[in-house]
């Protein structure tokens, strides 16, 4: 009995053990399941979050200038193609999609590409420009014949200002992707994406059984789906919990979202290479990277390649490994034959292509000159939000083909000068503005163009030699009861005592004087003498008020004599504001490189409005403009008149003192130029303004044609001939032909201005200047 009731007792313990064992595993599962089902709510709260918040910091967009085009502007067939080319659009046979041209005879067809503006999205078209002798004569809508008044061309993206992560990223939405991008892409990387919930099990084995049988990682089992999960939440770390945790969360995301929208995040955030030291994310901003187009212009082959570079970027990056890429690609290629996405003979087709990408870099380009002078007016016209730009589009006043032009002249142009110099440090600055709206076109502020240092265009202040002279005789030529052009000014040899002990001895570059010259000649040639002489007859006060009207800071307006040939200083950016007045007959349009600025949702937080107002007389204006052209006929920029003499342009050049700060100033009908070229420490480098800032200018205008200056004449300018003495001519043959400012004629016949000074002692001052210094 005994032994029994102990069996019993045991009996009755073993099952009351496996009861409390059973119970505690039955707790210890319901723990489990808690905490998997609060690490699953956790992690679905994450990707909620993200992915119906703010997926990414995306970088502000900064495209150029918007093109617009009108008929009867004076454009030829070659500029539109050159703006064409600039944008990225390719010139073709017959265009059969957006982005691409044909120059015909007298037209030129284009495909336009859909794009959002700022205050219209607007689809693709085709449309037709007819020229006639250099004119837009009509702009017609080929699909349905209308004409239109208004044509406008989708800017160039030039660069990205960069997100705090320091990512780059360019969002498409996934309808703009083509269809044929997206069948290679699911067919190379994850053929079962639309059938599995998140994980791939037979991709896993697949890839398991590989590894096994090589030895070694040579397959992944990973869905397009679990890539995108570890891009947008996890690291890189190789582990199995970080595999694990993927695997949940790739499930959680596929039950969440549709399979649309998972490709949609995934085709914007594939890593995709390296450019510097910024990431290139996404087959949108890939694209542009390695073929500068949009995704949607992409050939097959060009498809593969971005998709092969998938499977690791710096592995299959077509920069730095071209051979491994092409290899690549072709088994992209095949992949999509063997699945009957294209047939053998396209196959064999595409195989044969070469790459074909563009330089490192791509079409975006950092733009560093242009871009300080964007930060600067952004900070200015947005206060405190120019802090936070993240997903911003900032259209700008920037024109990449007068970019591009001009960074060729000065790479040409320099490595020239330093080696007649041997100045192997010798520096430039550039700066290129519309002359009617002051909207800057393009701006260098290095010898380096895409040098991201000290911008010598904005902040280089230089003393600016003859470019000092024009403001002079604006100021002269306000008083035509006194001056016109005309008018004779001395040139003899000038001593001033400034003081007890300081003598100004002023010189004509030549060192040559010819007794009187007139005015118009002084200006062409650049006279020291006579430009001295006329500054001090007007006066200090009345040049410095024509100086401050054309924008120059006052800080800088010294009251002394020798302003007038050139002390005063200033930088590329500020004497591109003086001569887009006087080359715009004294209207003044502030200088701009804003035209709008949308927000990360689309809407217009800033635009600018174009507005020029008259701040000096227009006559004045015009007659000094003239003289400017008579720089370029047979004056210091002369060498111009041999290739551009039907442009009249209108110039003047600039040197300072032992020959240390080399001008330029050019005016054409479309542009205004300003051209630096000097040493930072200040040193000679034995240029004149004819010899080096001059000589970038004629190699610009190579490759940029100019447009002819035809300034339209204000009223009270009659065109009259004078004699070899300058006198008017009224009714007889001259021997030139000037514009003089007068609303009677007959005044100028009559020679009212034509009374000369007494001739003033050599090496006396004249009276004005001894009433100035008591001398």
């Amino acid at each position: 009995m005994v032994k029994n009731a102990k069996k019993t007792e045991n009996k009755i313990k073993k099952i009351s053990l496996k009861k409390r064992l059973g119970i505690l595993l039955l707790k210890i599962f319901l723990v489990i399941i808690a905490i998997t089902a609060v690490y699953c709510i956790y992690l679905d709260q994450q990707i909620r979050d993200r992915i119906d918040g703010t997926v990414w910091e995306l970088p502000a967009a900064v495209y150029g200038q918007i093109i617009e085009l009108e008929p009867d502007e004076n454009i030829s067939k070659d500029d539109i193609a050159s703006i064409l080319n600039g944008v990225q659009y390719r010139q073709v046979l017959v265009a059969t999609r957006p982005g691409e041209f044909v120059v015909n005879d007298d037209n030129i067809e284009i495909y336009r590409r859909p794009f959002n503006f700022p205050d219209a999205q607007e689809p693709a078209f085709r449309t037709k420009i007819t020229f006639s002798q250099n004119r837009i004569s009509r702009i017609t809508n080929i699909e349905t014949g209308r004409n239109f008044g208004l044509l406008r061309i989708d800017p160039k993206l030039i660069t990205m200002i960069h997100s705090p992560n320091n990512e780059q990223r360019l969002f498409v939405p996934l309808k703009d992707f083509p269809d044929s991008l997206i069948q290679t892409l699911v067919s190379t990387e994850d053929k079962r994406f639309y059938q599995h919930d998140g994980i791939s099990v037979y991709s896993i084995f697949r890839a398991v059984y590989s590894n096994l049988i090589s030895g070694r990682t040579v397959q992944g089992g990973s869905t397009l789906t679990q890539q995108l999960v570890k891009n947008l939440f996890l690291t890189n770390e190789r582990s199995y919990l970080r595999k694990i945790r993927e695997a949940y969360m790739a499930i959680i995301l596929d039950s969440r979202y549709s399979k649309e929208r998972i490709l949609e995040l995934y085709l914007n955030e594939v890593f995709l290479g390296q450019n510097a030291d910024q990431e290139i994310h996404g087959f949108p901003l890939a694209s542009l990277y390695y073929f500068g187009r949009p995704v949607n212009e992409l050939t097959l082959d060009q498809q593969a390649l971005l998709v092969g570079m998938v499977k690791g970027a710096s592995v299959y990056n077509p920069w730095t490994k071209p051979n491994n890429t092409l290899e690549r690609r072709n088994v992209v290629l095949k992949l999509i034959e063997e699945q009957g996405i294209i047939d053998d003979e396209l196959y064999q087709l595409l195989i044969q292509r070469p790459l074909s990408v563009l330089p490192k870099g791509g079409v975006i380009s950092p733009q560093p000159a242009f871009m300080q002078l964007v930060r600067q007016s952004l900070r200015e016209q947005l206060g405190d939000q120019a802090n936070y730009l993240s997903g911003m589009k900032i259209f700008t006043t920037f024109d990449p083909v007068t970019q591009n032009a001009a960074e060729n002249a000065v790479t040409e142009e320099i490595e020239r000068l330093r080696v007649l110099t041997k100045k192997s440090d010798l520096q430039t600055a550039v700066t290129i503005i519309d002359r009617k709206t002051g909207e800057v076109r393009a701006l260098i502020g290095s010898a380096d163009p895409h040098y991201a240092g000290f911008n010598r265009a904005l902040y280089g202040r230089r003393p600016i030699g003859s470019l000092a002279k024009p403001p002079t005789y604006l100021t002269a030529l306000s008083l035509p009861e006194r001056y016109q052009l005309n008018t004779w000014l001395d040139d003899k040899p000038l001593t001033v005592k400034m003081d007890s002990r300081t003598v100004w001895q002023p010189q004509n570059f030549d060192k040559q004087y010819r007794n009187k010259v007139m005015l118009v000649d002084a200006l062409a040639k650049s006279l020291n003498i006579p430009s001295v002489n006329l500054g001090m007859a007007v006066g200090l006060d009345a040049t410095e008020k024509t100086l401050l009207s054309l924008g120059v800071p006052k800080r800088e307006i010294k009251a002394v004599p020798s302003r007038f040939l050139g002390t005063l200083e200033l930088t590329a950016l500020e004497t591109a504001q003086m001569y887009q007045i006087i080359g715009n007959t004294g209207k003044k349009s502030s200088l701009s490189a804003l035209r709008y600025v949308l927000s990360d949702k689309g809407q217009l937080i800033y635009q600018s409005y174009p507005n020029s107002q008259q701040v000096v007389s227009a006559q004045a204006s015009y007659l000094t403009t003239f003289a400017m052209q008579q720089v370029v006929n047979y004056g210091t920029a002369r060498s111009l008149n041999n290739n551009y003499s039907s442009a009249h342009l209108a110039a003047k050049t600039g040197t300072t003192n032992d020959l240390r700060d080399s001008w330029f100033i050019g005016i054409d009908g479309k542009d205004v130029t300003v051209i630096w070229v000097g040493l930072d420490d200040h040193k000679p480098m034995a240029l004149t303004g004819s010899s080096g800032a001059l000589k970038i200018y004629q190699t610009y205008l190579s490759q940029h044609t100019p447009q002819p200056l035809v300034q339209a004449k204000p009223s009270n300018i009659n065109m009259v001939e004078i004699d070899a003495q300058g006198n008017w001519q009224c009714n007889g043959i001259g021997v030139r032909t000037l514009p003089a400012w007068t609303a009677d004629k007959a005044l100028l016949c009559a020679g009212f201005n034509q009374v000369p000074r007494e001739n003033v002692p050599e090496n006396d001052a004249p009276s004005w200047l001894k009433e100035m210094f008591s001398l």
